[in-house]
């Protein structure tokens, strides 16, 4: 039987699995093209890989990390909410599209606009927020509706430089204001 997940317009995300989606992610984090605009850029070992998946097969308090399926289930990438303050109820997101011939296809507001519905409807979270130094990934955040908060000067090391970092974030408040407001033009 297969997981449902969570689905949303082009993709579905669902849990990881370290039998079905190890080898992707040792390939697509130890290539420089896809690493050069995310925090983990140095690559990985298997054995760390593996480390990650046990870890996070029992971690719920502080993280959620799905893959990313495309409608023909092909396994496209990664998306997570990490570093989860309940208390505070924020989270950080992190997205990664390993499959190129992916990028540039709208699986990444897509699958953005899964994980904001999720982290406001399910879990009642008040705050996401991500840094970003890829301008694809901007645009990402504005067609979701996060804001542009700031930057984060000389944030990241890349190329022998350091590299300003956007961040955005969306509340709550205002997802399910947008969310009211789609919801009443449709019905016109």
């Amino acid at each position: 039987m297969a997981i449902v997940g969570l689905k949303g317009e082009l993709i579905r995300l669902v849990p990881l699995d370290q039998t079905l989606h190890l080898e992707c992610a040792l390939s697509w984090f130890n290539d420089p093209e896809i690493t050069a605009t995310i925090k983990l850029n140095l690559g990985i070992s298997r054995r760390q890989e593996e480390l990650f998946f046990e870890r996070i097969a029992t971690e719920r308090d502080t993280g959620f990390h799905w893959a990313i399926l495309d409608d023909a289930e092909r396994h496209i990438g990664f998306i997570g909410l990490h570093e989860i303050s309940w208390r505070n109820r924020w989270a950080t997101g992190g997205l990664v599209l390993g499959e190129r011939s992916a990028w540039g296809r709208g699986y990444a507001t897509d699958a953005v606009r899964v994980r904001t519905r999720f982290a406001f409807g399910e879990l009642n979270l008040h705050r996401i927020e991500g840094h970003t130094l890829n301008p694809a990934m901007k645009r990402v955040y504005e067609k979701c509706g996060y804001r542009h908060e700031g930057v984060a000067r000389r944030k990241f090391w890349r190329d022998g430089r350091w590299h300003d970092a956007d961040l955005f974030a969306i509340l709550a408040e205002d997802w399910f204001a947008s969310t009211r407001q789609s919801g009443a033009m449709q019905d016109q």
